[in-house]
């Protein structure tokens, strides 16, 4: 009878850590290709072209040198999730190389599930952010002289070398990591890929997951990850909570005319 009396109990106590240990934010992307390289380097044939003949390339940069510099990008996985001030924490070779600060500007203050977040050191911050308009992207420059109005002004370590990433709270409570090279068994980034996850986001996804893996094309800085074979993330599941503006002022009509009816 014991038993039984406590199986709810116990149920109730599973669930409540399934929900709190899911991460609200994820890594998704992250450019190891060195400075002076190319995304899956260059052909000894032909300087244009990369080791395998193709034009391996970021859907936003193109194919430049050093791949669009110092960058990493993250996914929202939690629907109005606040984050000001967290951190991130950047280790390098194992070892702790650098910590970087959101600030508490208000960008920060109520962001919605399927937010991709990229953080560089090379390109200018962009915060149009609006769900509503389909823009479900922000970009943050992290450097040394530049604004400090949404991220702190300090460059920033992205490479090769077992880079890894640890996400915190304001008051030091990890939401996530630490995720990278090292982290997954038998995924070893070299200076000529990206590391990036293969999969859909979600809350089940772990620093550990299996579906994080480097990859010689296909980078996509600031978008859903793509990866040979023709596929896709799919973020649907994740901005599905964001109504259309025309439902939200259709709902807003049907609201106030129930209001009026009631009154009478």
């Amino acid at each position: 009878m014991l038993k039984a009396r406590l199986f709810p109990v116990f149920c109730c106590i599973l669930l409540c850590v399934g929900i709190t240990s899911a991460s609200p934010i994820i890594l998704n992307e992250y450019n190891a290709v060195g400075g002076t390289q190319f995304l899956n380097g260059v052909s000894s044939e032909d300087p244009d072209k990369d080791r395998d003949g193709g034009y391996a390339s970021d859907s936003y940069f193109g194919r430049v040198m050093g791949n669009g510099g110092d960058w990493f990008e993250l996914v929202v996985i939690q629907d109005h999730l606040d984050i000001r001030r967290w951190k991130f924490d950047i280790f390098v070779a194992g070892e702790f190389d650098e910590t970087v600060w959101l600030t508490n500007h208000s960008i920060w203050s109520d962001l919605r599930s399927g937010t991709i977040i990229t953080i560089s050191e090379d390109v200018p911050a962009d915060i149009s952010y609006d769900p509503f308009a389909g823009d479900w992207w922000i970009n943050v420059q992290a450097k040394n002289g530049v604004s400090s109005s949404y991220i702190e002004s300090t460059n920033f370590p992205v490479n090769n070398n077992d880079w890894q990433l640890r996400i915190k709270t304001a008051a030091n409570v990890i939401q996530y990591g630490r995720c990278g090279e090292g982290t997954v068994t038998g995924v070893g980034v070299n200076d000529m890929e990206i590391f990036r996850l293969e999969g859909d986001p979600s809350a089940s996804i772990t620093p550990s997951s299996t579906l994080y893996n480097d990859g010689i094309t296909l980078s996509t800085f600031g978008s859903e990850n793509h990866w040979p074979g023709g596929n896709a993330q799919d973020f649907t599941t994740l901005r599905a909570p964001v109504p259309e503006p025309a439902t939200v002022f259709l709902l807003g009509l049907g609201s106030l005319a129930l209001l009026r009816k009631r009154r009478r």
